[in-house]
């Protein structure tokens, strides 16, 4: 018997003291949660690269920009430029040449407002790789009022397509922070 409850106790012990080496396992959703923190410190630092910052955050892409400046005068076949940028998710929108390039192939949502100066008219359309998709035209050459006007469109994008915003007709007043265009994926 007293064999016996040594060899209990041996199991016993050996178990214990097996189990107190064995590491815990870690959950799926913390170790995302850890990889996505070392990430975003990698980022903030400079360590990753441009191209590795895009895929960050792969489901979501959108975009908000304004118009920056007082009134822009957008001759027909330019681009409106919107300069202040306040969301960029993806790094689709280039606010040096004011175009949007789709990161990836999927359905995009597009909305701009032009807000026109007092007496004057704006003729603006969505382009997509060079081809005008939709229009939006302000006028107010004769009510003396400032006057804004918007626009929404939605249209299939492969990767690497580009939009823009241009003036289609004579020459668009685009009135500085009250002009806008945005964009999102579906």
């Amino acid at each position: 018997m007293t064999s016996l409850v040594l060899i209990v106790g041996l199991i016993s012990l050996f178990g214990i003291i097996n189990t107190d080496k064995v590491s815990p396992r870690p959950s799926f959703k913390s170790f995302r949660d850890d990889y996505d923190s070392v990430a975003k410190t990698c980022v903030a630092v400079g360590y990753v690269k441009d191209n590795c910052k895009k895929n960050l955050d792969r489901k979501n892409t959108a975009f908000n920009a304004k118009a920056k400046g007082s009134a822009q005068a957008v001759s027909a076949g330019d681009i409106v430029m919107f300069g202040d940028v306040d969301l960029n998710i993806g790094g689709g929108f280039n606010v040096v040449n004011g175009t949007f390039t789709a990161p990836k192939s999927g359905v995009y949502v597009f909305d701009w407002t032009i807000m026109t100066y007092t007496n004057k008219a704006a003729y603006t359309s969505l382009v997509l790789n060079g081809l005008r998709t939709a229009y939006n035209h302000c006028h107010n050459i004769s009510h003396g009022i400032q006057m804004s006007c918007s626009k929404m469109a939605v249209v299939r994008m492969e990767a690497g397509d580009q939009v823009w915003i241009d003036s289609f007709a004579g020459t668009s007043s685009v009135y500085q922070k009250f002009s806008s265009f945005s964009g999102y994926i579906l």
